[in-house]
């Protein structure tokens, strides 16, 4: 019973039977599909598995033989060289044998592979359990002979057989994959012909739903549509299949249904289409009103369009000149006008054209007042001009063509015309109508130019105060109460590292992370500026804090409330640098607490032992020793303090120099003779490869700089070793590298090696003094002479200080004779009596005639009697004149005028005195036969010639006690 019911359903619905023939289909295509896949797949992944094993076993036959032949290559190595990575290398292949072996051993094998590695893991086993040991013992006591029968031709044998044996194992795994493919290219190719008969088989299905639906379907709805056909000629016939069940049943009984209601309703529907006529005529009329009504419509819309576009242009534009030229454009197209201008009744008459050249704009300026601009002021109404078009106008046109100018006045703030816009047109004059729009526009106009006008006025002034902003050396930042950064100066900008943008805004979270990358501690700072926003304080607050990004520095930063009468604003942050006041007391803490270190220390030592030489009696021996120390300690001393005074004279550009061609070579190796003698513990290398070069410089200044290099060399390799000194050429510069194997410097302390007062701070320098002072005079000098100096430092290792001076192509001028000492008078003039007596003792020791003063006027006095050869002069003296007013007198006098004369001076006035005309300039302290020397020198040059500095450095100076290095 539900069989039949099925069977009924399936052929009353020609759905059903279609989707029953395409389901068949499907289902049989699917099926076949899957099953050839299905055994094509399985063949594939047996074929693969088989393939891959095989692979396997290949490649690792393959490296058995490779590391068997690996082992016998380095045994063979290692017997003939004994190198000791060779016999490591064996026992690296024996580790990677075993591991292939074991590897190998875990895959399934045949009878022949597993009796294939059992041969292999017995002959190697013998193998390193005695054939091998054998012969390394023999390699060693170099007996080739039983080498040679131990390693000879029974293991060259047994390694070949073994070799044979894997060589078999790869061809019996090759021909079992070849049979594989073989197997599976059988099974493939007849995989296409099973595939064809399944194709046929579809297709004969195919045929079989085709026709059926042919049958059922497509030839009752053939004739179903012939029978409408002629039915709709007029022709009716009778519609067959209204006895199917189905939808072609269906169809064909509404087919005939329809038939017959068409037929009934046929004189109806001509009685309505009759009255459906005459109502076309009625709607027709009703027709062309609303068209001319749209038209009107239209008309105003694009009317009200272009109104609002002047409008918006109006208040878009903030620019002069294009507020202007957006208003000449949209009154020539409001107005349909084809040119027109438009001018600012000020001083700077600024105007915009639309159709007219340059030439006419400039002539319509030119003769504006002249015209009828006058008649616009007093009436403020519009005014059309009518005239006849000129020959442009009228262009190609050869009848007479009226043209008409309409000029509109444009009311200003105090009832007066602010602007004039004329507009011309040809053809159709300006209506009545056409000027009152003008009137209306007029009044847009000029509120947008008094918008313009009052936008200028605080453009004007907030670039007037921006700009004074921008003058404040300061960073200025305006904070509203929200804490969004509103405003800021371009100092801000540049302490911020940030690029200046004119429409500079910041909420107060960006501002936040902003500063987190450039400081080194965010955190106070995000939370003075978040108190400051939150609590909208009036107290003044104030913070310090430290820059790490774009460059270190130190910022005081403060706030000021802003208010508006009783309004608060906001708040003014003000950032100010405070870098160089920061490490200007830095410096100040410094140089005291170095001061008071290293000069105290010496001080207490020369103290103690004068007062035991004073209080006690002792052996000479004693005293003797006591002397050198307080003599060591003195010098000491007076190195520091002429570190000191070298830096500041430096600084202040008050350090005078005598540029000569000097030869290097020659002082460095004179500096490195003087330090020998002190450093028994070192050895000294010298290496000359200048090839005779000479520098530009002052021999004084680099001899110090040589002294205080190689002075650190020496004090920095405390337990001995090599000081090497190197004079070379690099390029047109002279090089002098001293080099030594001893602390060294660690590289993070290099970039400050050449600062003031920094000295590494550890534990292996802790015992070695220094006011970290030495280097920064050496970098100075350096660059002061147009060189440079460089360092290259390994800790622990030594270190290498290259200095660098230009080459000088002239040739040094021969220094002069120095006098016979026998024949020349020196008068010293020194108001210290101590120091007058040391000088003249060593004057008279050296042969001069020697007198001492201690005011100028008596030295003065005493010229009047006799002129001296020569003047030692101090420049501060106690009583009286000074010496440079000494020197003053006696340029004055005609007698003296050629008395050379020497300054003997700790007061900084080499530059005055060299004016004056000294000879030579001698810093105190320096050693007594300083003196000497400096006298020949002056003596030496003639009472004639130019000044000629000597500038002796002061006693202690080129000490190797006095030198420091900063580390």
């Amino acid at each position: 019973m539900g069989k039949s019911k099925r069977e009924r359903g399936f052929r009353r619905s020609i759905t059903w039977r279609l989707t029953g023939m395409m389901l068949l289909f499907v289902c049989l295509f699917f099926i076949g599909v899957g099953v050839m896949n299905g055994v094509e797949h399985n063949e594939l992944d047996r074929f693969q598995s088989q393939a891959d094993g095989l692979a396997r076993k290949q490649r690792l036959v393959s490296e058995i033989t490779r590391h068997m032949n690996g082992i016998f290559y380095r045994s063979r190595g290692y017997f003939v060289n004994l190198n000791e990575s060779e016999y490591n290398q064996i026992f690296t292949e024996k580790e990677d044998f075993e591991n292939a072996i074991g590897e190998f051993g875990k895959l399934r094998l045949k009878p022949d592979e597993e009796q294939w590695i059992r041969t292999i893991e017995a002959f190697f086993r013998t193998y390193f359990g005695s054939t091998l040991p054998e012969a390394l013992e023999l390699s060693r006591t170099k007996d080739y002979e039983a080498l040679r029968r131990l390693t000879g031709q029974g293991l060259d044998q047994s390694a070949n057989e073994l070799i044979q044996a894997a060589l078999k194992v790869q061809q019996n795994n090759q021909a079992e994959l070849d049979l594989a493919q073989a197997r599976l290219d059988e099974r493939l190719s007849g995989q296409g012909i099973r595939f064809l008969a399944y194709a046929l088989g579809l297709l004969l299905v195919s045929c079989v739903v085709l026709y059926k639906t042919a049958r059922d379907i497509s030839v009752p709805i053939a004739r179903l549509s012939a029978s409408a056909n002629r039915f709709a000629l007029g022709i009716p016939e009778p519609v067959e299949y209204t006895d199917r069940h189905d939808e072609i049943g269906g169809l064909a009984r509404s087919l005939e249904t329809m038939m017959h209601q068409i037929q009934s309703k046929g004189q109806e529907l001509i009685a309505q289409n009759e009255e459906l006529l005459a109502q076309q005529d009625e709607l027709q009329m009703q027709q062309e009103e609303l068209s001319g009504a749209l038209a009107k419509m239209e008309s105003s819309e694009r009317y009200l369009r272009k109104r609002n576009l002047l409008i918006l242009a109006l208040a878009v534009a903030m620019d002069r000149q294009e507020l202007l030229r957006s208003i000449i454009r949209s009154m020539v197209d409001l107005l349909q006008a084809e040119k027109g201008i438009v001018v600012l009744l000020d001083e700077a008459k600024d105007h915009a054209a639309y159709g007219l050249s340059d030439a006419s704009a400039r002539r319509f300026l030119d003769a504006c007042e002249d015209g009828l601009l006058a008649r616009v002021r007093e009436s403020k109404k519009p005014y059309t001009l009518r005239r006849q078009a000129t020959e442009g106008e009228q262009g190609y046109h050869s009848g007479e063509i009226r043209a008409s100018d309409l000029y509109i006045p444009v009311p200003g703030p105090n009832e007066e015309t602010a602007a004039l816009l004329v507009l011309s047109r040809t053809g159709r004059p300006f209506d009545s109508h056409e000027e009152e729009e003008a009137a209306a526009f007029a009044i847009q106009i000029s509120l947008s130019l008094e918008k313009l006008r009052l936008y200028e006025t605080a453009e004007d002034q907030r670039q007037l105060t921006q700009n004074m902003l921008d003058t404040i050396q300061e960073g200025i930042q305006l904070l509203d109460r929200e804490g969004t950064t509103i405003q800021v100066n371009s100092k801000w900008f540049e302490l911020m590292g940030i690029e200046p943008s004119p429409e500079f805004r910041l909420d107060l979270a960006s501002f936040r992370e902003a500063l987190k990358p450039l400081l080194k501690d965010p955190g106070p700072v995000v939370e003075f500026i978040d108190r400051l926003v939150r609590e909208q304080s009036d107290e003044e607050a104030s913070i310090v804090y430290e820059m790490s990004h774009p460059e270190r520095r130190f910022v005081h930063l403060y706030s000021e409330p802003l208010y508006r009468g009783s309004e608060r604003l906001g708040a003014l942050l003000v950032q100010r640098d405070i870098t160089k006041e920061h490490e200007s007391d830095r410096l100040k803490s410094e140089f005291v607490s170095t001061v008071s270190h290293e000069l105290r220390t010496p001080l207490a030592s020369v103290l103690g032992f004068a007062e035991l030489l004073l209080h006690k009696s002792l052996a000479p021996e004693r005293q003797k020793k006591y002397i050198q120390t307080i003599h060591q300690e003195a010098t000491r001393l007076t190195a520091l303090v002429n570190d000191f005074l070298d830096l500041q004279r430096i600084e202040s550009g008050k350090q005078a120099y005598d540029f000569r061609p000097v030869p290097v070579a020659e002082l460095a190796a004179g500096v490195l003779e003087l330090h020998q003698a002190n450093a028994p513990k070192h050895r000294f290398v010298f290496a000359d490869r200048s090839e005779g070069a000479k520098a530009r410089a002052d021999a004084d200044k680099i001899r110090q700089v040589l002294m205080n290099v190689i002075g650190n060399a020496i004090k920095y390799s405390p337990g001995g070793g090599t000081v090497t000194v190197s004079c070379y050429r690099d390029g047109d510069r002279l090089a002098v590298e001293v080099a030594d194997d001893g602390l060294g410097i660690p590289r993070e302390a290099l970039p400050k090696l050449f600062g003031k007062f920094y000295r590494v701070d550890n534990t292996d320098r802790r015992e070695i003094g220094g006011t970290g002072l030495g280097l920064a005079i050496v970098k100075e000098i350096m660059q002061i002479h147009g060189g440079d100096v460089r360092v290259e430092s390994e800790y622990g290792k030594g270190s290498a200080f290259t200095l660098l001076l230009p080459i000088d192509g002239g040739e040094r001028p021969r220094a002069p004779s120095p006098p016979e000492a026998g024949r020349s008078r020196v008068f010293v003039v020194e108001d210290d009596a101590s120091l007058s007596e040391l000088l003249t003792d060593e004057l008279a020791g050296s042969g001069y005639e020697a007198a001492s003063f201690v005011r100028g006027e008596d030295a003065l006095a005493a010229m009047e009697r006799e002129v001296p050869d020569a003047l030692v002069l101090d420049l501060i003296l106690g009583n009286g004149m000074g010496g440079l007013e000494v020197i003053e007198r006696m340029r004055r006098d005609e007698r003296l005028r050629s008395v050379p004369i020497l300054v003997s001076s700790a007061f900084e006035e080499k530059a005055r005195a060299m004016e004056l005309g000294a000879k030579g300039y001698l810093v105190k302290p320096y050693q007594p036969n300083r003196l000497t020397e400096a006298l020949a020198e002056v003596l030496g040059s003639g009472s004639g010639g130019s000044f000629r500095q000597v500038v002796h450095p002061p006693a202690g100076t080129h000490s190797p006690q006095a030198e420091e290095h900063p580390e």
